[in-house]
């Protein structure tokens, strides 16, 4: 079953999508994905869509939304900001946690999501989180992704173009700010927390997930070998699932 969900942040509507097998389970596990720049709730190859319907047969809840300016969602371009979103983020967790009354609730953050989701990791309870090529700083990351020249047209105040997606000058201006400092945010977080990074991967590099390791005593990770940034092969997508699916039962069951 799906159910289309409207909520509004920053005076745009968000599209929301809630999904489980029926109603005997609606709510009671769920799995909240946050989804990462320039990037909407279906993640490339339809990753987490194909991940949720198998979380959904298992008996999850499976929650999936757009940010402002992104996917379905109202807004354009302008409101995909680390600060915008992390904002869109906390009224998706206060719904799903005030409305659902989940049992079990975790994240699961996929590259600037997973950033988004360590500096929200105790705006509810969770009982964990996932961790999908998370980035960990983001002024240093988005430097490296976009490139000296565009980064520094950014700063300066323009909007730049990254393979065909208007990267608004908004997107720059809190790059530095301590509040979206995802490490910081995480330091002394006590949850299971599981990251999966692939070994090739050239946008958000490996080193971001060993961030994320190394002020994290009990957390683990699992490097899918060859798999770049959107995991472009059917044999690298069953990996991430296979160890998804062993994380989320270890967080949840």
């Amino acid at each position: 079953m799906i159910e289309a969900k409207i909520l509004n942040s920053r005076g745009k509507d968000m599209v929301c999508l809630i999904e489980y097998k029926d109603a005997s389970v609606r709510g009671k596990k769920t799995v909240i994905y946050k989804h990462g720049f320039c990037g909407n709730k279906i993640t490339p190859h339809r990753m987490m869509v194909n991940l949720g319907h198998r979380l959904v047969e298992e008996g999850y809840t499976v929650i999936r939304f757009d940010c402002a300016g992104a996917g379905d969602s109202e807004g354009d371009w302008s409101y995909m900001t680390i600060s915008g979103e992390i904002e869109d983020f906390k009224k998706v967790l206060h719904w799903t946690k005030d409305e659902l009354k989940p049992e079990k609730l975790m994240v699961l953050g996929y590259s600037m999501g997973g950033l988004e989701t360590a500096v929200c990791c105790r705006e509810v309870p969770l009982d964990g989180i996932l961790f999908w090529s998370p980035v960990s700083r983001a002024s240093e990351n988005f430097r490296h992704l976009l490139g000296d020249e565009r980064f520094e047209a950014g700063l300066a105040g323009a909007d730049v173009d990254f393979m065909g997606d208007r990267v608004g000058k908004e997107f720059f201006r809190d790059l530095d700010d301590p509040a979206i400092d995802g490490l910081k945010a995480m330091e002394g977080f006590d949850r299971p927390v599981f990251l999966i990074h692939g070994t090739a991967d050239t946008d958000v590099l490996p080193v971001n997930s060993e961030n994320y390791l190394n002020i994290l005593p009990g957390a683990e990770r699992h490097l899918v070998e060859g798999a770049g940034h959107g995991y472009d092969g059917w044999n690298l997508q069953d990996e991430l699932w296979e160890w998804s699916e062993t994380y989320i039962h270890r967080i949840m069951d």
